[in-house]
């Protein structure tokens, strides 16, 4: 019987999935197996854990998002003993501690507690990682949604950062040429698209539920709201349908888009003269009209692993730790508050003070273990939407059904 929550379609392509990235049934003895998501910041946390307890060997594997949750889903929906270590986003985690997959790590939080500083995480941080009562996830990242927007160009044309979505839509249009779109947008099913849907479902709609968790994304206001993202998409990039955050951070970078929304984690590369040709032209400020996407993330102990608790968790300490914060601090929002409180830090990230004024403004997912099963049929009618397959409306109330199906089938109404 497969496990609550999880999509059966997801399962199969994890399970087909599982054995190249976890290099097959076999491993070397005593080697540490983590699996995450990628991004800048998490590579230098992968690269800390690596050396984090002398004489102890971990495996790091990195990758998207959606590959990242596929694998973990079928290692640990089968009980596997791989991986030890699991990203989790304030999100993901719910599903896999509602499935008994994570474990919690309130012992060992209080054993350590001193040599580690861990009462420097503020409880706010740690709020969303804890479920009936019991924290499973250390912190390791905030992020929030922001918007960035080529400061150059707007000058040039005596243009003010956009304070509402229309704004932002008839911004996009002027700017629109051949040369440079007018906006970036990340579509790609299931995190991109639920990303910049949640955004527009929030600021202009009636947000994903109700308080009965009833669908309350094809309310009219909710419809409407959608109907601004497919109007915002004619002056996106390229391949906007297939783009995630990947994709939207190098058209930015590359030239080829003039603004839009993304994450907090993205914006130092903008200044990496490495894989960025628009060095110290763009500049960022809250999403308009608030209500831009935001949480965090970090990493958690799989409840199957054979491997030494103490360690596993002295490994992802040292990775959350001050000084491996301090050395990532230009890549995310810290979640330390010796660090986020630095003034010299703030001085030398200036994506700090829009970064924050986001994060103020910003709106979690919906705190629903199924969220994001039920993203991998919504966003996929919301794309129909988008792209005229299907009116917006049409494609909104078939996610709605599908979704109360879905949710009645594990028991949320009578």
């Amino acid at each position: 019987m497969k496990p609550e929550g999880i999509n059966r379609r997801y399962v199969l392509r994890a399970a087909l999935a599982a054995p190249v990235i976890l290099g097959g049934p076999a491993r070397a003895a005593g080697t540490i197996q983590m699996i995450s998501h990628r991004y800048p910041a998490l590579e230098h946390y992968a690269e800390v854990m690596r050396g984090a307890v002398p004489g102890v060997t971990v495996n790091t594997q990195l990758m998207p998002i959606d590959k990242a949750m596929e694998l973990a889903t079928i290692a640990l929906s089968s009980k596997s003993d791989t991986p030890d270590i699991v990203y989790a986003s304030d999100t993901t985690f719910q599903t896999f501690v509602r499935n008994g997959w994570f474990r919690p790590v309130d012992d060992l939080w209080a054993k350590y507690k001193d040599e580690f500083k861990l009462d420097d995480f503020p409880d706010s941080v740690l709020a969303p990682f804890r479920h009936d009562g019991q924290l499973y996830v250390m912190p390791h990242t905030l992020n929030t949604m922001m918007f960035f927007y080529r400061k150059d160009l707007f000058d040039q044309q005596g243009k003010a950062p956009p304070t509402t979505i229309a704004e932002y839509r008839d911004l996009a249009k002027s700017f629109n040429s051949p040369m440079r779109a007018g906006t970036i947008s990340c579509l790609k099913p299931v995190d991109a698209a639920t990303n910049e849907a949640h955004w527009y479902l929030n600021a202009l709609g009636d947000g994903w539920f109700d308080n009965d968790w009833r669908p309350s994304f094809n309310t009219a206001k909710s419809v409407a709201a959608i109907e601004m993202l497919k109007e915002v998409t004619k002056y996106a990039q390229q391949g906007f349908t297939a783009a995630a955050n990947d994709e939207c951070t190098i058209a930015l970078q590359q030239d080829t888009a003039t603004m839009g929304l993304q994450w907090a984690t993205r914006a130092k590369s903008m200044d990496d003269p490495n894989k960025s040709r628009i060095l110290g032209k763009i500049d960022w400020v809250k999403p308009p009209q608030g209500h831009g996407r935001m949480g965090g993330d970090g990493y958690a102990i799989s409840a199957f692993s054979k491997q030494d608790p103490d360690v596993l968790f002295r490994i992802i300490a040292t990775s959350a730790g001050q000084k491996s914060l301090r050395d990532a601090a230009s890549l995310m929002i810290p979640p330390r508050k010796s660090v986020l409180d630095d003034p010299d830090l703030v001085k030398a990230n200036r994506f700090y003070p829009a970064a924050l004024a986001s994060y103020e403004s910003g709106t979690r997912a919906p705190s629903l273990p199924e969220f994001n099963a039920i993203g991998e049929f919504v966003t996929r009618r919301i794309l129909q939407g988008v792209t005229g397959e299907m009116t917006v409306k049409q494609a909104m109330d078939t996610a709605a059904s599908e979704t109360e199906t879905f949710l009645k089938g594990h028991g949320y109404y009578k």
